[in-house]
């Protein structure tokens, strides 16, 4: 089973924010194209985040190692951010993307544009967690890259009413952009 978030209809009752989530039952080939949707989203997600910590690495400098009479200072980089890192997705999605360690060839556009979306937006909350904190100020650790065990859920922000189907009595169907009906649990 592979469990897929949905914001699906969220609502505002009583002022609280309601989000469903289903575990869905798919077949045997929805089951090999949602291993190959994780895996292109797992690479989607550490392609970004090494691209912020190679800015970060570049960009800090202790305090100590500046002289004190400088000409000129590097000249810092942009940092990367959701909208530059999104912006990315139409030109990587114009050709295969390699994976450097595997040589492994993916193909960026066989999953949904906002599923994609969705993973600029787990990198960047991730990693303003590690730089800025939470509303209180507490830091979070430094992201870690995501592994197969570590990376098992995929979001399609854009659901809503018409993807749920009531097929039989006591079984609910889910129709997923580019996959099709799947049984949902």
């Amino acid at each position: 089973m592979i469990g897929v978030g949905l914001n699906h209809n969220t609502h505002l009752v009583n002022r609280m924010k309601v989000t469903y989530q289903y575990r869905l039952e798919p077949e045997s080939n929805q089951r090999i194209i949602l291993s190959h949707w994780l895996r292109i989203c797992r690479y989607w997600y550490n392609r970004q985040l090494g691209e912020r910590f190679s800015w970060w690495e570049n960009n800090r400098h202790a305090v100590n190692s500046c002289p004190i009479f400088v000409t000129s200072l590097p000249e810092l980089l942009d940092r990367p951010n959701y909208y530059s890192q999104k912006l990315q997705l139409p030109l990587i999605k114009k050709d295969l993307s390699i994976v450097q360690w595997s040589g492994e060839l993916l193909d960026l556009k066989s999953v949904d544009s906002t599923v994609l979306q969705d993973v600029c937006k787990r990198v960047d909350k991730a990693f303003e967690r590690f730089l800025i904190g939470d509303s209180s100020g507490k830091r979070s650790g430094k992201p870690r890259f995501k592994t197969e065990a570590s990376f098992r859920t995929i979001t399609f922000a854009t659901a809503n009413n018409e993807w749920i189907k009531l097929i039989r009595k006591n079984w609910l169907y889910i129709r997923l952009p580019k996959l099709g009906m799947s049984k949902v649990l």
